[in-house]
């Protein structure tokens, strides 16, 4: 079997469609691997901003000259190893993840309920109050400035059956730190977190049965779905006091640069800056989460996807910066270490490949070690690629 990515110019009737190649929040098919059989399914691709999909040649006609998948991640590879160049965007910590996962835990566990009362209220039609948000906010702000990465670990953790609120809180949390790491000013940094809060508001216009569906979306079902970034930019609107800034949020988080994305199609220059931002964070939470029809992604895979994504869906310039505001290996990641073990990554130093790491399993051995600390940046091994904690019946946040 031979993967290839090629230009959707490049497609015809009689190729394999491997990956679509684009968070499946951002197609209306309904599968994702197809034969082409006519130039419609190539038009839809278009129509909806799609430029490069792969292909399974070993199943249907091949594009000569065209990279296969192994290239593309050899150089994503050495592209996100080389975004650590800069080094992190964030401040150290000032304490450390373990005391801070305290507060964290309390602030998630109370946002969760806020969020979750705000966009019940919506669904009934009340009234939405945003104050009741705003000091979950600055909670948030203040977590991030004492040990950035304790909030953005534990916001992975999510319960399927409130994955819609627990999203928005996710959102909040990583446009918070986002913002803060390109030094935007204390109330801007607020606004984005509200706005992160809010961004799916719209959601609570749409019919449960097409919200909370086990499975993929028909196409007339996708479209419905797609409507909630409209109806969420027009309920904030009519909120007395609400900033721009939050609105945006709401209205462009699905937008893509190159165009072709929702509601409005918009690109890069109409696109606001704090809209591309949300949705960098909303594709990076979206494919690192478990859902019942998807399995999230590990971070490291997603980070990637973000960089192949650069230029057309997404941002390029604010991608890296995400990249360095949150770690080649964010906090709460399990590596496997040169010497063999395994580790949790519990801090994040100024060199983004060689992070404060937890030594917890002994892989050759296969048993579970004393946990202890080790920062890589003083010490000769180093992180040789990200494990998959299932994989080893480990639970990485358990050692936070």
């Amino acid at each position: 079997m031979t993967i290839k990515r090629v230009k959707v110019e490049d497609l015809k009737a009689g190729m394999y469609v491997h990956d679509l190649n684009c968070s499946w929040l951002e197609h209306g098919f309904i599968r994702q691997r197809f034969v082409l059989k006519h130039a419609d399914q190539i038009q839809k691709m278009r129509d909806q901003g799609l430029n490069e999909i792969y292909i399974d040649t070993a199943r249907g006609d091949d594009v000569a000259g065209a990279l296969t998948q192994a290239e593309i991640e050899q150089g994503l590879e050495q592209r996100l190893r080389a975004s650590a160049a800069g080094g992190a965007a964030l401040a150290p910590a000032r304490v450390s993840q373990r005391e801070e996962a305290i507060a964290a835990r309390s602030i998630l566990g109370e946002a969760a309920d806020v969020v979750q009362g705000l966009l019940q209220d919506v669904r009934l039609g009340k009234q939405l109050d945003p104050a009741k948000a705003l000091p979950l906010v600055k909670a948030m702000r203040s977590s991030v400035l004492r040990n950035p990465g304790a909030l953005i670990s534990l916001s992975r953790i999510k319960d399927a059956d409130t994955y819609t609120f627990q999203h928005s809180v996710s959102i909040c949390a990583l446009l918070v730190s986002f913002a803060q790491a390109l030094g935007m000013d204390a109330a801007t940094v607020e606004e984005a977190g509200l706005g992160g809060l809010l961004h799916d508001v719209g959601k609570m216009k749409v019919p449960n049965e097409i919200l909370n569906k086990p499975g993929k979306l028909t196409e007339d079902e996708f479209a419905v779905m797609k409507s909630h970034a409209d109806l969420g930019e027009a309920i904030l609107k009519g909120v007395p006091g609400i900033s721009s800034l939050v609105i945006r949020i709401a209205g462009e988080h699905h937008e893509k640069v190159s165009g072709g994305g929702y509601p409005r199609g918009i690109a890069a220059g109409e696109i606001s800056q704090i809209g591309r931002m949300a949705a960098i964070v909303d594709v990076y939470d979206a494919l690192t989460s478990n859902r019942v029809y998807h399995k999230g992604k590990e971070p490291s895979e997603v980070l990637k996807r973000l960089l192949e994504w650069s230029g057309s869906h997404l941002d390029g310039d604010l991608v890296q910066h995400f990249i360095r505001a949150l770690g080649i290996y964010p906090v709460g990641s399990l590596v496997r270490l040169s010497g063999g073990r395994l580790a949790v990554v519990v801090e994040q130093g100024e060199d983004l490949l060689r992070p404060t790491v937890r030594v917890i399993f002994d892989a050759s051995r296969k048993v579970r070690l004393h946990p202890r600390d080790l920062d890589l940046a003083r010490g000769s091994e180093e992180i040789v690629d990200y494990e998959e904690p299932l994989a080893w019946g480990l639970d990485p946040v358990m050692f936070l």
